[in-house]
């Protein structure tokens, strides 16, 4: 009988051994998050992140949640691009993003952390965002998505703060960092009040620490002709007459096999320092 205590005590101790050391093993919450990973519910504020930097490098515009103007420049931005995933918003017969009020709501308190109501509507938006009194929702025309993503990293936690390193990279295959942020953020405050939540921090600041260049985009236009070795001229679809750079040797020799009045489409660039439009492929 002692001998069989014996054995299940030393079986007892073998197993307590065993599950201590996995336990020592296990990496802790409080480790990871150390090393920089993002914790999983910060993975959706890639989008607002996004939105905010796509609307400050294309507008040359600083992070100001007091300026009408801004406010509505970077909700359009993000509402734009990712709305049309909440069931509640739906498109027009005209082709338009019709989004509740509620829904605008949500997405302005994932923007701006010190949120309070949603700011006038700003008459220089008009062309891209309207009210509708009858449906109590915002019209958002569609736009082009840049050909860009943002990808955050560098996960750091303070007092009541959270900061990521956030990065602009274009989707081309060169993948340049086009923009490079630190982002301050905090806790939803109104989380608790939202049905589903799906954005639990809200964006209190935004610090650019470098930005060159927008984020690729995509235009048809009627060629005009060659300016010289390096520069093209074109008609947009707008009827503006722009002249663009181009230095890839395949881009240069579609370009020269063109004829005026030729109608085709490609992929740009614009430097935010210099004002350059650099043609970087022909669809």
């Amino acid at each position: 009988m002692k001998k069989y205590i014996i054995y299940f005590m030393t079986a007892l101790l073998l197993i307590g051994a065993t599950a201590c050391g996995k336990k020592a093993d296990a990496p802790q919450p409080e480790q990871a998050q150390a090393e920089g990973v993002l914790p999983e519910d910060m993975t959706s504020m890639d989008k607002p992140i996004d939105a905010l930097l796509r609307c400050m490098l294309e507008n040359n515009t600083a992070y100001d949640s007091t300026d009408p103007e801004f406010f509505w420049s970077a909700l359009y931005y993000f509402l734009g691009e990712n709305s049309t995933e909440n069931p509640l918003v739906t498109i027009t017969e005209d082709d338009r993003i019709k989004v509740p009020r509620k829904v605008a709501q949500e997405y302005a308190i994932a923007l701006f952390a010190n949120y309070d109501d949603l700011l006038p509507l700003p008459e220089a938006l008009s062309a891209s965002i309207t009210y509708d009194e009858d449906w109590d929702a915002y019209l958002l025309t569609q736009g082009d998505r840049g050909l860009a993503e943002t990808v955050l990293s560098d996960y750091k936690e303070a007092d009541n703060s959270y900061t990521v390193t956030a990065k602009l990279i274009s989707t081309m295959e060169d993948k340049d960092v086009l923009c490079e942020s630190t982002i301050t953020m905090q806790k939803n405050a109104f989380a608790d009040g939202i049905t589903d939540p799906k954005y639990l921090y809200s964006i209190a600041e935004v610090t650019q620490v470098s930005g060159f260049r927008a984020p690729p985009e995509s235009v048809s236009a009627v060629f005009n002709g060659l300016a010289d070795s390096h520069t093209v001229e074109v008609t947009l679809e707008d009827g503006t007459i722009q002249a663009f750079q181009f230095y890839d040797s395949e881009v240069s020799k579609k370009l020269h096999s063109l004829k005026e009045g030729d109608a085709f489409s490609f992929v740009y660039q614009s430097d935010d320092k210099t004002g350059v439009l650099t043609i970087l492929q022909l669809n």
